[in-house]
Parts: structure tokens; sequence; C-alpha cells
């Protein structure tokens, strides 16, 4: 197999990140924001990384790296590596997005983390529902059903 020339990888990145570009709005399914974990100074820091643009690089940098993955796909360790995100971050935009629909959680994982993938590259594969199954979310009331 020959390796792709510098023009047919230029290509697919343009067109990856057309597509992206088309989607840029960020995922924001609890009340609003992308989520916060229950204090003052986490619902702060959130509100402001939606509001500057944070929010919406974040999802759109994990986007584009699950969709160079392919079908391999990430977990969120492999993720926080590439980007030099802690857990907290890396988590929270996949959690996030899986939650919005945007990417899924394969039932398969590795290295003792679930995976993650683009939608494109689901292939038939079983994959996991978002959410808590017992309780609603004290911060932001979701339910499960």
């Amino acid at each position: 197999m020959e390796e792709p020339t510098l023009w047919d990888q230029f290509g697919s990145f343009a067109l990856v990140m057309e597509a992206l570009l088309n989607d840029s709005s960020p995922s924001l399914p609890y009340a609003g924001t992308s989520g916060w974990s229950g204090s003052s100074t986490s619902r702060a820091r959130a509100e402001d990384a939606d509001k500057s643009g944070v929010t919406s690089y974040r999802q759109s940098a994990a986007l584009f790296a699950l969709h160079q993955a392919g079908a391999e796909g990430l977990t969120w360790k492999e993720l926080g590596d590439a980007m030099g995100w802690h857990h907290g971050t890396a988590s929270g935009v996949l959690s996030v997005m899986h939650k919005d629909g945007r990417i899924a959680r394969l039932k398969e994982s590795r290295d003792r983390c679930k995976v993650y993938v683009h939608g494109d590259f689901v292939a038939g594969r079983e994959v996991e529902p978002h959410g808590r199954k017992s309780k609603p979310c004290p911060n932001c009331g979701w339910e499960a059903e």
C-alpha cells in the first residue's frame, strides 16, 4: 500500500475541518451549559468556558481527534494525553458530546477505559446510552427515563 501524499492528507484534513466547522456550535445539554460538578467554582468555570469559546474549541478538537482516530476511537486517557488535558476535562468533553448524541461510547474497553468514536465509525458495534440510571443529577435535573 502506498503512503498517502501530503495532498491526500491535506484533502482529508480539509474535508474533516469543513464538516466540523459546519457543526461548530457547542453541546450545552445541562440547563444550557456544558455542566459542572456542583460547586460554585466549578459552575463559574463551566459558564466562563461556555461563554468564552473554550468549550466550543475543546469539543471541536475532540471531534477532530475522534474522526482522525477512525474506527479505533479514543479513550478519555488517550484524548487527554493527546490534548494535554486532565481527566476532568477529557472525560467531561466526551461525556457532554455523548449525551448530546454527537459521538458514541462503545461497549468495548481499552486499558480499562471505555472507547468513544465519532458517529461515522460506529460500524454496527454495540454502543452504550449516556446517563445515570438511578437518580436525577442535583445540578441540572436530568433524570434517567
